[in-house]
């Protein structure tokens, strides 16, 4: 029988505690079957004396920690436990300056991202990154059987489909982006864009989280492999009569290509949207629903000024932090009765210090933190982080903030059941991305509210969740003005509209959930229907801390 190896660039071991970030945590969610290989980077960072040379392949022959984790429940059919084998390995000071900071997060993350101006690299940045989708490589070579399927996860790692092929293996290898797919305009403008496109044409599957996506991905792999291309399909037929049928998946393209390393061979590229466990989130808040009074009647009609907003992010400049915050500081002025009443909690991640552009966005997003509550409050001379008993202690959000400020920040990682009461607490979840892959935040806000007294979600256009939740009240991150009627109307909405908004976003949650998103993939992946995934797609296995 088949196992399922999946790479990933973070691994989430189990009990490791809360993580920010959703990737790792998510896939530990649906990471279901008798047998799977989870295989990635441990985090640690270690000297190795290799790092004196500048000769990247004298040691990429890591030790990788090996693990096992038996799951408590049952899954599939024949009700066989999961078993989940760990192998993580660490990064070397080099590896990690040049692979990770380097080519990962100093140019690809700003060149997906459509932040060309941000990219900074140096000549050994793309031999690092090379290096290390190699050593992941030759690591599945050691570990793996002709008859496993592969599903890489994310920008760290689009060529280790090639350098597998390299070592002779013949696995159904699939890839999934995160994150958004940039136009060819931005691919253009990268030296190394021609090889990535070659290397990562070299997987079986390519899955991208909104059709957007999946278009850009199109054009730019008509535009690098037109050599290659021997017929490109933009519908697969197998899919037509299922269409009729599944309104939620889309048709795959389908190019054959023939390269020097792989002839004559078949891509599907399709868009799979990541979701949520909407039911599990409402198990977790069940308790505050039924101990909950009934909403007032006349706040169908007039809602109070002193209300919540609940933003929570990275802080990365993908989030449109600066410009929530600019829009929020004009939104105070421009309606005076909010101050002294309405309250934005912000909770925010720091990532990636060890990048300048990073260590500069945090110092400016505490800054600007303070400088907006000092305006608004004299008496508040500095940002307030919340202690971490704020958050695990207290389930009013009304005691969040004990004097009123017109921002309140924190750092802290919630568990993922604190983060989804602080939600069901909220009038408002503001999603601000300037560029997201999809965003879960948006999804899981939804997922955790009141029914009968539900909050509102200001979603940002250029998240890839607003392509599947038009229900939302869509603003431009890059128009303040856009943001400013945006919040007014999220403010002032009645009751009834609250609801019917909130019913059909629910309801595009539990269609298009977490293990329905799995299941789509791994069906393409393994390439026949035949496979059936382990899990169910109403599956309820506890879900882990995440944040995005």
């Amino acid at each position: 029988m088949s196992r399922l190896a999946v790479l990933s660039n973070r691994v989430k071991m189990p009990d490791s505690g809360p993580m920010a970030g959703g990737l790792a945590v998510a896939l530990q969610d649906v990471l279901v079957g008798s047998s799977v290989i989870w295989m990635g980077w441990n985090g640690k960072v270690v000297d190795n004396k290799a790092d004196d040379t500048d000769n990247f392949c004298s040691y990429t022959d890591h030790e990788f920690d090996i693990s096992e984790d038996i799951a408590l429940g049952t899954t599939g059919t024949n009700g066989a436990s999961t078993t989940v084998t760990y192998l993580t390995t660490t990064l070397t000071t080099k590896q990690y300056r040049h692979f990770y900071c380097g080519f990962a997060n100093n140019v690809l993350w700003p060149l997906l991202h459509e932040q060309a101006d941000l990219i900074s690299q140096t000549p050994e940045d793309y031999a690092g990154y090379e290096s290390v989708n190699r050593l992941f490589a030759r690591q599945l070579k050691k570990v793996l059987h002709p008859e496993d399927v592969i599903w890489i996860h994310d920008y760290h790692f689009l060529s280790v489909a090639y350098y597998c092929r390299q070592l002779g293996m013949r696995n159904r290898i699939g890839f999934f982006l995160h994150i958004p797919f940039a136009p060819l305009i931005f691919w253009q403008q990268l030296n190394q864009s021609a090889e990535l496109i070659e290397h990562l044409a070299h997987y079986d599957v390519l899955g991208m989280q909104t059709q957007q996506n999946k278009t850009n991905c199109l054009a730019v792999f008509r535009h690098y492999l037109k050599a290659s291309l021997l017929s490109d399909l933009p519908i697969n037929t197998s899919y037509m009569i299922q269409s009729l049928t599944k309104d939620t998946r889309s048709p795959s393209a389908q190019l054959m290509l023939n390269l020097p390393s792989y002839p004559t061979y078949c891509l599907t590229i399709n868009a799979y949207p990541i979701g949520t466990n909407a039911a599990r989130i409402q198990q977790q808040t069940m308790d505050l629903s039924i101990q909950s009074i009934k909403p007032n009647p006349k706040r169908n009609r007039i809602k109070p000024a002193a209300q919540q907003i609940i933003a929570v992010d990275r802080i990365d400049y993908s989030k449109g932090l600066l410009e929530r915050f600019s829009a929020y500081r004009h939104f105070l002025q421009h309606y005076p009765v909010y101050q002294n009443q309405l309250k934005l909690t912000q909770i925010a991640c720091p990532s990636r210090l060890d990048l300048p552009t990073y260590q500069c966005l945090y110092n400016t997003v505490k800054q600007t933190v303070t400088d907006i509550n000092q305006q608004f409050s004299p008496d508040v001379c500095q940002t307030t982080t919340l202690p971490r008993s704020t958050f695990s202690t207290d389930s009013n959000a009304s005691n969040f903030i004990e004097n009123w400020q017109a921002i309140t920040y924190s750092e802290q990682v919630l568990s993922h059941e604190t983060l989804m009461r602080v939600f069901w607490h909220s009038d408002i979840g503001w999603v601000n991305s300037l560029k997201d892959g999809m965003n879960l935040v948006a999804k899981e806000y939804i997922a955790a509210q009141n029914p009968d007294d539900p909050g509102v979600l200001l979603l940002s256009q250029y998240a890839g969740a607003a392509e599947q939740m038009p229900a939302a009240i869509i603003i431009d991150p890059r128009q303040p003005k856009s943001i400013i009627q945006g919040l007014k109307k999220a403010l002032e909405m009645p009751l009834m509209q609250r609801k019917e908004r909130y019913q059909e976003l629910l309801y595009g949650l539990q269609q298009d959930n977490l293990h329905a998103w799995q299941q789509d993939f791994l069906d393409d992946l393994y390439g026949n229907k035949e496979h059936q995934v382990a899990s169910a797609r109403l599956e309820t296995r506890q879900m882990p801390e995440r944040q995005e």
